[in-house]
């Protein structure tokens, strides 16, 4: 049964959501036993970390605007994202889907030369949530499907299979409380089309969101389960450490900073902004040497919430997924100690976003 459109609501779990949520994990934990596992494809020598992490940053920034329409996935990067740091009041499965067209101005991700590039970049994004028994803490599992391609280097297309279990801290009487998590997302990135695996990475990430919400006047919007629809401004942060193992090596540690804030321009109008702040440190290499990556990411969102009454009304607007429309665009910057590594690249999209929940 569908929640209210505007969050996601505070209830007392049953006694059977713990069960649920424990069988979810059990489940996820098969999924990734029975994961195909071809043998890797020939490591070429490059580290493509950063790359990686951007995409991952500039989907959520898409799925994560302050969207109180369309239906968006559970565990988002950003502390600003709707519900990030509210309590469901039931178990509930949603799923997102986003149809980017996006020009990239460095797709090898290299130092000098890099190809301009048009492109595509589907996702689909699968995600479940629910409440661990009456305790104040959220579970939540997703599963993420990722085809890149680009229509003038083919060379460097990839298809990725993202997993994520995260377990949460949320205040029920407060959803712009402090809320630490725990996260782990498996990684695995294939040759077209899910050919071969080219390389394997799990992340272990401890973390923080922490938002604060303010009312179209700028002021603060009182404590409250849910006030997403007195907010017109949200500010946030998050920080997290993670430790990532590879293969190919390298494995690495990482401590990332996000400040974001949103704006809810109208009913139909929304903009975000959010910088990923990151420093990455390399085991050494098969030379005995060690390395260490810093990163910035400026990330800016607007996004038009195509109104239901274009569609007929709310239900036939529901069964196409609430469609919005989101230009985005981005800028990575990498410096490296390691001779050539260092880039930068700038990312410019136009997407249509859908989500439903179930």
């Amino acid at each position: 049964m569908a929640d209210a459109p505007h969050g996601l609501g505070v209830a007392r779990a049953g006694p059977g959501s713990g069960v649920a949520a424990a069988t979810a994990a059990v489940m996820l934990a098969m999924a990734l036993a029975w994961l195909p596992t071809p043998a890797l494809a020939q490591a070429t020598g490059d580290r493509s970390d950063a790359g990686v992490d951007a995409d991952d940053a500039r989907t959520d920034a898409l799925l994560g605007t302050l969207n109180l329409a369309t239906p968006e996935p559970y565990g988002n990067l950003y502390s600003t994202a709707p519900g990030a740091e509210q309590r469901v009041a039931r178990p509930q499965f949603r799923f997102n889907f986003l149809a980017p067209l996006n020009f990239d101005s460095n797709a090898q991700e290299i130092s000098s030369g890099g190809t301009q590039s048009w492109g595509t970049f589907p996702v689909g994004n699968l995600s479940w949530a629910a409440p661990v028994a009456d305790l104040p803490f959220r579970v939540s599992l997703s599963a993420r499907s990722e085809f890149k391609r680009f229509f003038d280097a083919s060379d460097v297309d990839i298809d990725r299979l993202t997993f994520s279990g995260r377990v949460q801290y949320v205040d029920p009487t407060n959803d712009q409380a402090f809320s630490p998590y725990f996260a782990i997302t498996p990684r695995f990135s294939y040759l077209p089309t899910f050919s071969d695996q080219t390389e394997a990475r799990q992340d272990f990430n401890l973390g923080f969101n922490k938002s604060f919400h303010l009312d179209r006047a700028f002021r603060f919007v009182p404590v409250a389960a849910d006030t997403s629809a007195e907010t017109a401004w949200s500010f946030g942060l998050t920080a997290f450490a993670q430790k990532r193992l590879r293969q190919p090596q390298l494995s690495s540690e990482a401590l990332v900073l996000i400040p974001s804030a949103s704006w809810k321009i109208s009913e139909d109008w929304n903009a975000s902004l959010a910088v990923e702040l990151l420093g990455r440190w390399y085991e050494a290499d098969r030379f005995g040497e060690t390395s260490r990556d810093w990163e910035t990411l400026p990330i800016a969102t607007l996004e038009y919430i195509v109104p239901a009454s274009l569609f007929g009304g709310d239900r036939f607007a529901g069964l196409l997924g609430r469609p919005s429309i989101d230009l985005q665009g981005s800028h990575l910057k990498v410096w490296s100690t390691v001779p050539g590594v260092s880039y930068g690249q700038w990312e410019a999209s136009a997407t249509i976003k859908m989500g439903w929940r179930f």
